[in-house]
């Protein structure tokens, strides 16, 4: 689900000459444990507009805590995180989050029909103005669903269906980032190499950057680099 914030402001991004931006997430040393148990160490990682980088490795390496870091939801033992060169901490936070766009691995928003799942995404405070329904629906359509599922019970919704519906509302946002953790494991291999087109067309044709944890050898096929974690 894409992040909330109560800023509207993002001057302090850099913009690339022609208006386009530069969108940059850089990790340093990163470091994060919780208690004794360190989860990863030392990490160096870059990921760029125009690129979709992918992170996999075992299941309690610190994957899905990684995106959670980026986001400032937990902070790192030692290490840095830059977006465009702004330092992840309480003054910067804010714009960092509106850049945004978050889908979590596993998501049960309240809601009473498909159409209320896209609100809940659309309605977040930063995200308002921004929000489209047709480009929601038009992505709707190449990940494989159709329109009528906005009308369907939310109780209805299959697993792999409620997914594809959270991701068409955050694609639909303009954000430069996406954090994507495991979005294809309710998916078979059909829908997956549909959600892996519409990542690729949201990077290099719309100039987005993306980092996508996943375990699904399908997906990953599609990333332009694929991180070990």
């Amino acid at each position: 689900m894409a992040n909330h914030s109560n800023s509207n402001s993002d001057h302090s991004l850099p913009h690339r000459e022609g208006g386009g931006r530069v969108f940059s997430l850089s990790l340093r040393s990163a470091s994060l444990a919780f208690g004794d148990r360190q989860l990863f160490s030392n990490l160096d990682l870059t990921v760029e507009s125009d690129q979709l980088v992918g992170i996999t490795g075992e299941s309690g390496c610190g994957k899905t805590s990684l995106l959670r870091a980026v986001l400032g939801f937990v902070s790192l033992t030692a290490g840095t995180i830059e977006v465009c060169g702004l330092p992840l901490d309480a003054h910067h936070i804010h714009v960092i989050r509106q850049q945004t766009a978050y889908v979590p691995q596993e998501l049960q928003p309240p809601a009473s029909t498909g159409l209320d799942l896209v609100k809940l995404t659309h309605e977040l405070t930063a995200n308002l103005p921004h929000a489209k329904r047709e480009a929601c629906e038009a992505l709707m359509s190449s990940l494989g669903l159709d329109l009528s599922l906005l009308e369907l019970s939310a109780a209805k919704l299959s697993g792999g269906q409620r997914q594809r519906l959270l991701l068409s509302a955050a694609l639909s946002l303009p954000k430069p980032l996406l954090l994507l953790d495991e979005p294809t494991s309710a998916l078979d291999e059909d829908s997956t190499q549909r959600v892996g087109l519409a990542l690729l067309r949201a990077c290099h044709e719309e100039h987005r950057a993306a980092l996508v944890v996943s375990h699904d050898p399908v997906l990953l096929a599609f990333c332009d680099r694929v991180i070990q974690l």
